[in-house]
């Protein structure tokens, strides 16, 4: 059986170390640049890759406890630096904000929501007890998945908003990118069963039961292929994006692996799961050539 502890030190900071994560992110911003029909810039993958950084590093600084539960293989790993989680984010947010900042002030301005989204997430506020019924975002039903997966979906606006240019094709790629972390999150959801249980936290698993979290996962996987479809077959999109409907297949197979027996589902999650995004940017790249 394959696991993260079984790796060298590399991959276990790439994983446990938010890296893959936010190297992700910034494929995606390369596929948004590719369909914008533009090619990707070192500053838009490195500004991507410093949100993402950051929030992972804010999640991870205000979790300790919980993930000693749910992955406690990262914790160990990420113990000698939990003390300085949340200084890390702010870093690199503060970097990431420095160079939107010189890029231009729209931009720059958009960039606020995700560092918003990132906080009432992770950190939370008081106020939104009387607004959702609880102090986080993650701890009300599918206020967390919804909550990542309308962070996530506004990258194709920012990228927009980094060239000065926001066409209908980029606002088009939003809903994909929505229903591609609908079904990521509640996978992930499934892994941290034992500690939401734990700690209260409401997830479709836990609400549901896994049957129902794997019916609802399909279904997402089901919309993300059929919109691009839909896309293609009204012109709004080019026929090379049509590669991307490799990924709900992708989601689907390592969901049969996940109901395996011995299957370790936080290398599934961490790994395979997150890493599909590490794959957005180069293969819209190979389709666009081919």
């Amino acid at each position: 059986m394959i696991t993260m502890e079984s790796s060298n030190p590399v991959a276990k900071e790439l994983v446990y170390g938010g890296h893959l994560l936010a190297l992700g992110t910034s494929s995606i911003a390369a596929a948004c640049a590719i369909l914008l029909g533009r090619s990707p810039t070192i500053l838009l993958l490195l500004m991507a890759y410093l949100f993402s950084f950051g929030a992972y590093m804010l999640n991870r600084g205000s979790e300790v406890s919980q993930d000693k539960i749910s992955n406690p293989g990262r914790t160990n790993y990420l113990s000698g630096r939990s003390r300085y989680l949340t200084t890390i984010s702010a870093v690199g947010f503060g970097i990431g904000y420095v160079i939107a900042f010189f890029t231009n002030l729209i931009f720059f301005l958009a960039l606020l929501v995700p560092l918003v989204l990132a906080l009432v997430y992770s950190i939370g506020s008081k106020k939104l007890t009387g607004l959702i019924g609880a102090r986080r975002l993650k701890e009300k039903l599918l206020v967390k998945n919804l909550a990542i997966s309308f962070g996530w979906s506004l990258i194709p606006v920012l990228v927009g908003l980094y060239y000065r240019s926001l066409p209908l094709i980029l606002l088009s790629f939003a809903p994909f990118i929505f229903f591609r972390l609908m079904s990521n999150t509640i996978f992930f959801d499934l892994r941290d069963v034992k500690a939401d249980k734990a700690y209260g936290v409401r997830t479709v698993p836990v609400v549901y039961g896994q049957s129902r979290a794997y019916s609802i996962m399909n279904l997402f996987d089901i919309l993300s292929a059929l919109y691009i479809v839909f896309l293609i077959v009204v012109r709004l999109f080019p026929l090379f994006t049509a590669i991307m409907v490799f990924f709900p297949v992708y989601s689907v197979a390592y969901r049969q692996l996940s109901s395996l027996p011995n299957t370790n589902i936080s290398f599934l999650c961490d790994v395979v799961a997150d890493g599909e995004y590490l794959l957005w940017g180069p293969l819209l790249f190979i389709g666009k050539i081919f």
